[in-house]
């Protein structure tokens, strides 16, 4: 996903009445992990299953693969946005995640990102790409083979959790 498309609303602001509730009523989430099984899990079997995303209808699609490398690589994005406090799929210096993954061993023919951000698990981070129309398609993608979830936390945030998954086929 580029940085141009639009992102899920994480934070809702519902006014009902006179109440209003604002993020600063939201628990605030700032540790979290990846269970790698876990996390694999959850999104063979969202991909297993036909999904709607959006007005998309998206066919079931083959089992990803954990990638090492692409790990390394959402580790490194999820901790530069935790540190430099940036929600974006381009880094304040410009890296796309295409960039960032060119900078490694992982030679690819295609390459995707999801980001999420605030999710304390791995669950409702996979349950917020499924709900989001073009994280969807990303994740529903059956040019895609390899995947891999990285999540850090980081109190001093605005999100307090980021979440990046990349996507990848390799040559």
């Amino acid at each position: 996903m580029s940085s141009r498309s639009s992102l899920r609303p994480w934070v809702a602001v519902v006014f009902l009445g006179l109440a209003c509730v604002t993020a600063a009523d939201a628990a605030f989430h700032t540790s979290c992990s990846v269970q790698t099984q876990e996390a694999l899990r959850r999104i063979n079997a969202a991909r297993a299953q036909a999904q709607r995303c959006g007005w998309r209808s998206m066919p079931p699609a083959p089992p990803l693969h954990w990638d090492g490398t692409l790990q390394t690589v959402a580790a490194r994005h999820s901790r530069d946005m935790a540190a430099r406090n940036y929600f974006d799929h381009r880094s304040p210096d410009g890296r796309t995640v295409a960039e960032r993954v060119q900078a490694t061993p992982y030679k690819y023919r295609i390459v995707g990102e999801n980001l999420a951000g605030g999710d304390p698990h791995v669950a409702s981070a996979v349950r917020g790409w499924i709900e989001s129309p073009s994280h969807c398609a990303n994740l529903m993608d059956p040019r895609f083979a390899d995947v891999a979830v990285a999540c850090v936390g980081d109190r001093r945030s605005q999100w307090g959790t980021y979440w990046t998954m990349v996507l990848g086929r390799r040559r």
